[in-house]
């Protein structure tokens, strides 16, 4: 009897410590995300230009990132505790942007990938948390 009161205690504490994240979703491997483009579906925390999107292409190791205007493209990597970042300076096109709210975004985009964003993947969806309580999530496709 206290051999099974010893497995019940020992399963209950066993379900206690797995993640509070009910739906699945953990950090991507920098494997998992390779030769995908994510496109954002739902932006809070920031307004984007109207009719921009954010879009993150992985490639190789690489990242491109673009939201109305320049691609920006540097080396990538998420890190132990799912921080997802740029690690070294990326590079830039510069296509002289249309408004001049544009090229802000961009400015703003490039400082989250500089600064790196908390990283979920479940299934199709990315969905980036930065430190200033901006989320992005972007759907695979």
């Amino acid at each position: 009897m206290r051999i099974l009161a010893a497995l019940a205690a020992t399963l209950t504490l066993l379900a206690g410590c797995g993640s509070d994240d009910q739906d699945g979703a953990s950090a991507p491997d920098p494997a998992d995300l390779d030769a995908t483009t994510f496109t954002s579906t739902d932006v809070s925390g920031h307004d984007l230009v109207e009719g921009s999107a954010v879009t993150l292409s992985f490639q190789e190791g690489t990242l491109a990132v673009k939201a109305g205007c320049n691609t920006q493209t540097g080396e990538y990597d998420v890190d132990d505790n799912g921080t997802l970042k740029w690690t070294r300076p990326a590079a830039s096109t510069t296509i002289a942007c249309p408004t001049p709210d544009l090229a802000e975004q961009d400015q703003w985009l490039a400082g989250l990938f500089t600064d790196g964003m908390d990283a979920t993947l479940d299934r199709g969806t990315l969905t980036l948390t930065g430190s200033d309580d901006v989320e992005l999530v972007l759907s695979a496709g």
